[in-house]
């Protein structure tokens, strides 16, 4: 009687060498810091605030004015006093400076507002960065978990090829009836179909990976051991409160509302500066007219009454800082939850990861031995294709746990501020 020939390949017996020129993750990482429009968005902001940051300093410096005008006519005066008419060249030239010495807090609170302005642009860059280097992650760990897919379900076809090859020519020579054949070819259309759907996910996995990355994904070592991280839930949230640049930047957001309220209490309060101002005239109000000028002083600016202006623009600020407020308990809330979510996460990834390791190697076994059994005639071909279906689930489940493990961990490091790359 003749029998089927199935290809023994023992999955726990493949191992595959690692190639020299294999990109790592450490590198992918390197490569979507540099390629992600978001956060050459907020570095740019930052830079921007730290420009704004500059300019509110500069208030307190002194200020050099000069100012100028020359031209061409002609002054007819009636013969008043006896002067004819003349053609003039009138000039005017005058330069000031200025130094102030009291703003009543204006400058100060100015200064303040851009410095969390600065604060704020700085968080929201850190915030960009390390969310970009957990989509890395997350891409990563996806093409390397669809090509492994889709190199299991190319096994898959390969062998099932030759099982409906094998069972049409048994069916042929009579020894099996019509409906193993069809069970043969149901079985090869399900590993194509399989194929597909697998063909298709590393297509749109490598494609994300380029997106984020700037280049293709090429090939791509192994996914590298899981970071430190928080040892418990309490240091988690601890180092979140710490460190987490959302919350940080709320902190900031209410200091900025803050120095709102002392630069609107600060437009009822006097101003003094000093000034020194000289001036050259000729030609001005008659031909031949000389003026030279020159003055030194302090000058002087209070508004007594405002209509109102002034206690207004407070309420209207002391209402940002309670909106401010309102805005960082919400933040404080929110990331408590997040990391809880992760933490969990992370606990439920590592009991995946060892659930799936013992149902891959459980389904690796099994398939060995469904192998073994068939070369001896004392199960049926279509069982070993079971336990090969089966097989690729538990690895394909496995390989995603790990995927997830990892980046759950690096969500929760992003999280708590533990990510220094």
């Amino acid at each position: 009687m003749r029998r089927l020939f199935l290809p023994l390949l023992p999955l726990t017996c493949i191992v595959a060498a690692p190639t020299a020129s294999a990109q790592d993750l450490d590198a992918a990482i390197a490569n979507a810091l540099a390629h992600a429009p978001a956060l050459e968005a907020a570095k740019a902001e930052e830079t921007a605030a730290k420009a704004r940051l500059d300019r509110a300093k500069a208030e307190r410096n002194p200020l050099l004015r000069v100012e100028g005008s020359v031209g061409t006519g002609r002054i007819d005066n009636g013969g008043f006093f006896g002067i004819r008419a003349a053609n003039t060249t009138p000039l005017a030239l005058q330069g000031t400076a200025e130094m102030p010495l009291y703003a009543g807090g204006r400058i100060g609170s100015a200064i303040d507002q851009a410095e969390g302005g600065a604060k704020i642009a700085g968080f929201q860059a850190e915030h960009a960065r390390l969310q970009t280097i957990v989509q890395a992650i997350s891409a990563y760990s996806e093409v390397l978990t669809a090509r492994k897919l889709d190199s299991r379900f190319a096994q898959l076809v390969k062998e099932l090829t030759e099982v409906e090859r094998q069972a049409g020519l048994r069916f042929k020579a009579g020894e099996i009836t019509n409906s193993e054949l069809a069970q043969a070819r149901a079985r090869k259309a399900e590993a194509e179909a399989g194929k597909a759907q697998a063909e298709g996910r590393v297509a749109s996995a490598e494609a994300a990976y380029e997106r984020l990355t700037g280049k293709p994904a090429g090939n791509l070592a192994p996914l590298p051991d899981l970071p430190r991280t928080p040892s418990t839930l309490d240091e988690a949230i601890d180092l979140a409160r710490t460190s987490n640049p959302s919350l940080r930047q709320a902190r900031a957001a209410v200091d900025v509302a803050k120095a709102g309220v002392r630069a609107a209490k600060a437009e009822g309060m006097p101003q003094v500066g000093a000034f020194a101002e000289a001036a050259h005239v000729r030609d001005q109000f008659f031909p031949d007219y000389r003026a030279d000028s020159y003055s030194v002083g302090i000058r002087g600016k209070w508004t007594l009454f405002a209509g109102g202006r002034v206690a207004t623009q407070t309420r209207a600020a002391d209402a940002q800082v309670d909106a401010s407020e309102a805005r960082l308990r919400q933040a404080d809330q929110a990331l408590t939850g997040m990391v809880i979510d992760a933490w969990t996460g992370l606990a439920t990834a590592h009991r995946m990861v060892d659930a799936t390791r013992l149902q891959t190697e459980a389904a690796n076994e099994a398939l060995c031995g469904r192998k073994l059994e068939a070369q001896v005639g004392s199960v049926p071909v279509l069982a070993v294709l079971d336990a090969e279906r089966e097989a690729i689930k538990a690895d394909a489940a496995l390989l995603e746990a790990r995927g997830q493990r990892l980046v759950a961990a690096w969500q929760l490091n992003a999280l708590t501020g533990m990510i220094e790359q």
